[in-house]
């Protein structure tokens, strides 16, 4: 290694502590980043270069670095999200966090040839500013900010696996495939994106039914289910009068579970969930009553309604005891267990009756 390499390691050496509290700092930032934004993101990760790594870089570059000032990889960080429209919303708020250096930085992504395979992330060099947030020592040093989906972090730390890092010494037939898989990957971010879309547009259209009351012939499905309870004013009002039985509070859950008991019971649109509600909503209260009345419960969750909309559906049907383990089953796993919570919901329901002759 020669003179003018040794010098910059030994300078690596002097600052690395120093690139280490940068990393804590610019991970603790590119998080509140995204937790503002309420962008969910796989990871953001950072890595300090090891003495190791650089000293075989530098071998490799031979004369291309005249000091440790002109690496601006010694610290890395990375955003990892899911889609591809992401970036450029995250990018932007690294702009306004960051002092960027826009002479290195580059959107890869705009340099990938229509005949050359590759499928590159948004890269940033940047530098935290000199001031009085951050300590002298940790300002003004230049470090790489990655942005790019999952997608796109399968495809680089496959290519580094392999040890493919360009077009250029690849067999010709080899980089064929990878062009071929490259506009898969592009393709797929695409349609995740579209999905997504499809489905934030699928739930503001059910939302508008369920509050206009134009929802009898939806599917029952995830999100409609989800979007009626949260949305139709009679469900709401008996998860409602249940929590004052004990004094709950709702907690917000997904009821996605309860799809397939529905679907048991016969129940295939919103419509069909309407009327169970209508006509089984004073057994439901009852059965609430008996529950909760006594148990020490602070919470509740949002699906407490259905829970016993179902089966005050199964005892005014006058379900069998042998159906109704086979729908307690649905969510008890075992038959013993569903067995026995039959037979206590069939005695339930012959003292309420009793009560009310």
């Amino acid at each position: 290694m020669n003179l003018k390499n040794r010098i910059i390691l030994e300078d690596y050496r002097k600052q690395r502590d120093a690139f280490v509290k940068l990393g804590d700092v610019v991970h603790n930032m590119l998080t509140d980043i995204v937790d503002e934004m309420g962008i969910t993101v796989l990871g953001i990760e950072h890595r300090v270069k090891t003495e190791k790594s650089l000293a075989g870089k530098l071998e490799r570059s031979g004369d291309w670095y005249s000091s440790f000032e002109d690496l601006t990889d010694i610290l890395g960080a990375r955003v990892i999200c899911f889609f591809s429209d992401e970036i450029d919303k995250i990018g932007k708020k690294v702009e306004e966090a960051f002092v960027i250096d826009w002479e290195n930085s580059s959107d890869k992504r705009a340099l990938i040839k229509a005949d050359t395979f590759g499928y590159l992330s948004l890269h940033y060099i940047c530098s935290l500013p000199f001031g009085d947030i951050w300590p002298d020592e940790i300002c003004g040093k230049k470090f790489e900010i990655q942005i790019r989906t999952t997608l796109q972090h399968t495809w680089a730390a496959i290519n580094h696996d392999l040890g493919y890092k360009s077009e250029f010494g690849v067999p010709r037939s080899v980089a064929r495939e990878f062009s071929r898989i490259a506009g898969l990957l592009e393709i797929a971010d695409d349609e995740f994106v579209r999905v997504r879309n499809d489905m934030k547009a699928y739930t503001e259209e059910i939302r508008k039914k369920i509050i206009e009351n134009r929802a009898d012939d939806v599917h029952i499905d995830m999100i409609s289910l989800n979007e009626y309870v949260k949305r139709n004013g009679k469900m709401q009002e008996l998860i409602s009068k249940i929590a004052k039985i004990s004094n709950a509070e709702i907690s917000e859950i997904d009821p996605e579970s309860y799809i397939i008991q529905l679907k048991f019971l016969g129940k295939e649109t919103l419509g069909d969930l309407q009327k169970m509600l209508e006509e089984n909503r004073e057994l439901a209260l009852k059965l609430a009553e008996r529950a909760l009345a006594n148990a020490d419960l602070d919470i509740l969750s949002s699906s407490v309604g259905l829970r016993f909309l179902c089966r005050a559906e199964i005892l005014n049907k006058h379900y069998s005891l042998e159906k109704t383990t086979e729908f307690l089953k649905l969510s008890m796993g075992t038959t013993e267990k569903a067995e026995r919570q039959a037979k206590h919901l069939l005695r339930t329901y012959e003292k309420i009756k009793e009560e009310c002759e």
